[in-house]
């Protein structure tokens, strides 16, 4: 393993809490989440599992990002 590799490991696990959200759990709250953002309220303060969870996660951040393109866009 490549020392890069290694401290990006270090990195993640020191990030990791005692509680966490799987991606599954995260998917299934994305629309929650996403509504949020959008009425303005402060998500991480709301849904911090959820925020820490899309923070570290490149996966969902993606559809979660693409989710919120896609509320952006629609009329209202």
């Amino acid at each position: 393993m490549s020392p890069g590799a290694v401290q990006k490991l270090v990195r993640a696990l020191e990030q990791t809490r005692e509680t966490e959200y799987t991606c599954d759990d995260v998917l299934r709250l994305l629309d929650q989440s996403a509504e949020a953002v959008l009425r303005g309220e402060d998500v991480a303060r709301l849904m911090p599992l959820v925020q820490r969870h899309l923070d570290n996660c490149v996966d969902c951040g993606e559809e979660f990002e693409a989710l919120m393109r896609i509320l952006r866009a629609a009329p209202a």
